[in-house]
């Protein structure tokens, strides 16, 4: 069964149990995964992104550095992602997901007499958590989405791009952010992008993205549960980034401007990488030909996207 915490700062929940003893000997217990939900951390600020998770100053959430564990190890070694690019800003502002194994792990072996074969000493064993894999969500707003054959590395294009998909005068004032109407201050979540398949330029949309499973623990299920748990965490929190007009401050200057802030309506958008489209395919992901390929530190990614149900009666998932 898969237990689910709540813990955003630290992780005592999950410290290992004390040395155990157990008789006679036998094979260690098959890994039973758990997650932990990880919401939006303030503290990330002084993540040091030129150095490893284990090298990181003490206030950064000990749940944020397990995910950090997993992304480099695939990421940074198996796909050669410079270490300085993997964390970025987005990390800040997103929810993680960290699903951990409760591994256990013989410290010391069992004894036996070699005249009688009697046991002498119990093997003894600890249980420890083990991070395995992870997951994040980002809330809009978002950057423009990429350009079809462009070159991004850090987040940055670096060359300009398919010539069929140019940015236009009309297509770069789309982008920027909507004034709304009744005063002049802009609504900086409220950002037109190009229409694609599946989007229309101007819809808020999370993003999911960063999964990543340990080489040794693929093909288990372990990224369905990450992806199922965050769509139906999504579902059950729809409101949750829609920005409230008086914590905006519209209601102190008089302003109405009821029906025209931004509000997710159950659209979620991937940038997959292009060999693990059938993966994301899985849980219902499609391609968005529109938005075509370009590549992210070095590697092919497309678009694809999934709408959900939201609001009473929206609350599960298929």
């Amino acid at each position: 069964m898969t237990r689910v915490t709540m813990d955003t700062s630290s992780f005592s929940s999950f410290t290992p149990r004390e040395p155990q003893t157990d008789r006679p000997p036998r094979d260690p217990a098959p890994p039973t995964p758990f997650i932990s939900f990880i919401k939006p951390q303030g503290q990330l600020w002084n993540y040091n992104r030129h150095k490893t998770h284990d090298d990181q100053p003490g206030n950064i959430p000990k749940a944020f550095l397990d995910a950090m564990s997993v992304r480099e190890k695939v990421y940074v070694e198996e796909q050669g992602v410079a270490l300085e690019n993997e964390f970025d800003s987005d990390d800040h502002r997103s929810c993680h997901w960290v699903i951990y194994a409760s591994v256990l792990t013989t410290i010391l072996p069992a004894i036996l007499d070699p005249r009688t074969g009697r046991l002498v000493r119990p093997r003894v064993t600890r249980t420890t958590s083990l991070p395995i894999g992870t997951l994040r969500l980002v809330p809009f707003p978002h950057s423009a989405h990429p350009r079809n054959g462009g070159i991004y590395l850090n987040g940055l294009l670096t060359n300009v791009g398919d010539p069929v998909r140019p940015r236009s005068s009309e297509t770069v004032q789309a982008l920027q952010p909507q004034e709304i109407q009744g005063g002049n201050r802009r609504n900086s979540l409220y950002i037109r992008d190009f229409p694609t398949t599946f989007h229309n330029g101007q819809e808020p949309y999370v993003k999911l993205g960063r999964l990543a499973v340990l080489k040794e623990y693929r093909n288990k299920g372990i990224a369905g549960q990450l992806v199922r748990a965050a769509i139906t965490w999504m579902q059950t929190n729809y409101t949750i980034f829609n920005p409230s007009p008086s914590v905006l401050g519209f209601d102190r200057l008089g302003m109405d401007v009821t029906g025209q802030l931004p509000k997710w309506r159950g659209l979620f958008c991937i940038h997959a990488q292009e060999e693990a489209v059938k993966v994301w395919e899985r849980y219902g992901f499609k391609v968005d030909e529109k938005m075509g390929k370009w590549w992210e530190e070095g590697i092919p990614h497309v678009g694809m996207w999934l709408r959900v149900p939201v609001g009473k009666g929206g609350h599960t998932v298929a």
